[in-house]
């Protein structure tokens, strides 16, 4: 995964993902925080500029929700969430330098003064190996001494990948998914994919492939955009998970083209010409998504998942697993 990556940012700023996130993953790691839900939440600005003696300065987090439960309509906690691709030392430092500018800005602008609470998800490939709460940052003895001023809840970083299956499991909006890909990349096991419908289909795959360092082009995205609600799963975003598989479907693209443009000369037409293309076109992308599915459903039902990358980089592999597959059917 890039370094730097928004695509997080967009599938959190869904109130009904980041309830489920709060709830059931970063409360598992903090349980003394409240339990939210969706209605209650409100997406505040992320972009605070403040002005210093050392000139305007920005203050950025990824997201910032109030939560705002019906006993207090003003609000009665602050959330504020950091994603993470890599650990760096500074970072859980960093988080109550955003929460004391977040309040001075609200007092400056006669608003009502609320807690916050900072979130680091991780979504790293390695083990967070650093502190995960300031109470950790500051060691129990030190902390023990002045337990109200150091909050176990005032920074919580989930490690995403070092969660148990069980909380994982437990998810009930499309995060699950991330989340599994998450695990599956840091156990080193295959990554087959639900079946069931995603609710945020484009966002969800956005993340996803972020996770895998692939970046989707905007023809793949909006031919995700443009598939039927019932095929809108993450075991239809398999295909698109390769940058190999983006030069696969130019070069079929190519192909048909050539292949229409034979089937109109043929008729001799202008118009016979323009139909042959957009068939040949229209064939080769059928096609190709039957092959791939094939092979997918194939290699998932016997447990190799994970071979499907390698696969569709070398047209080699594709003629031996489509041979392998035929043999497997005639027997």
């Amino acid at each position: 995964m890039k370094d730097k990556d928004i695509t997080e940012r967009h599938i959190l700023e869904q109130p009904d993902i980041f309830a489920d996130v709060f709830n059931r993953l970063v409360r598992w790691c903090s349980p003394q925080l409240p339990e939210v839900r969706a209605s209650e939440l409100k997406h505040l600005p992320v972009h605070t500029f403040r002005d210093t003696a050392r000139g305007i300065r920005e203050l950025e987090r990824d997201l910032y929700m109030k939560w705002c439960p019906d006993w207090s309509p003003d609000g009665a906690l602050v959330i504020g969430n950091e994603n993470q691709t890599k650990e760096e030392r500074w970072t859980i430092g960093r988080l109550p330098n955003y929460a004391a500018g977040n309040l001075m800005r609200v007092l400056e602008d006669g608003g009502t003064a609320l807690p916050e609470t900072g979130v680091i998800l991780y979504f790293g490939q390695k083990k967070w190996k650093g502190p995960k709460t300031l109470r950790e940052l500051y060691g129990h003895r030190l902390a023990s001494l002045t337990p109200d001023l150091i909050g176990n809840d005032r920074v919580t970083v989930v490690d995403i990948g070092d969660l148990p299956w069980k909380v994982i499991e437990s998810l009930e909006s499309d995060f699950r998914e991330i989340a599994r890909l998450v695990k599956c990349c840091r156990s080193s096991i295959p990554y087959t994919g639900a079946k069931g419908r995603l609710k945020y289909f484009v966002a969800t795959a956005r993340v996803m492939a972020a996770i895998a360092g692939i970046e989707l082009s905007a023809g793949m995205l909006e031919e995700l955009r443009n598939m039927k609600e019932e095929d809108q799963t993450m075991e239809m975003v398999f295909p698109f998970l390769s940058l190999a598989e983006a030069q696969k479907a130019r070069q079929a693209c190519i192909e048909a083209r050539e292949e229409g443009l034979k089937a109109g000369m043929r008729d001799g037409i202008e118009k016979g010409i323009e139909k042959g293309i957009e068939k040949g076109i229209e064939k080769g992308k059928a096609e190709e998504r039957n092959i791939i599915r094939k092979v997918m459903e194939y290699l998932n039902r016997k447990g190799r998942g994970m071979e499907l990358g390698e696969i569709l980089e070398s047209s080699k592999r594709m003629e031996e697993i489509l041979e392998e597959i035929a043999v497997s059917e005639r027997s």
